[in-house]
């Protein structure tokens, strides 16, 4: 069976990459069960950078930089068929290594639809998943 590893940014506290709580992971969850495959869930950034209020905050290059090898581990393990990514941040750092050139899929991050796009969430659910098949399949 084929295996697809949805990969978004950073941890939250206390929370599963793409916790299907959240509005991100409830969006991804609906899409990984519509797949005949097996799906994974991983944050590139393993913990929840926070600011000096405390606040989530998008990691930064030497966090990014760093992470990589905690990221890469488990993805030797799951030797995934697809990766899925969530935005551009972790895309462009995963274009950087070439074995990653042929099995990356970059779609929206699922929170920009859900506060920008949110009458296209349907759409954009379905889109996903029809990209994910064919690049599977």
């Amino acid at each position: 069976m084929k295996k697809v590893l949805f990969v978004g940014i950073s941890d939250k506290d206390g929370m599963e990459p793409f916790d299907e709580k959240t509005n991100s992971g409830w969006i991804i969850h609906s899409i990984s069960e519509q797949l005949n495959c097996v799906s994974y869930f991983l944050n590139y950034v393993s913990y929840p950078p926070k600011d000096l209020q405390g606040n989530l905050r998008y990691p930064n290059k030497q966090e990014l930089l760093a992470s990589f090898p905690s990221f890469q581990e488990p993805v030797l393990k799951i030797q995934p068929d697809l990766i899925v990514v969530c935005g551009n941040m972790i895309f462009k750092e995963l274009k950087k290594y070439s074995f990653y050139q042929e099995s990356i899929l970059k779609i929206y991050h699922p929170s920009y639809i859900w506060v920008y796009r949110r009458k296209m969430l349907n759409e954009y659910i379905e889109s996903v998943v029809e990209q994910i098949k064919r690049m599977i399949s």
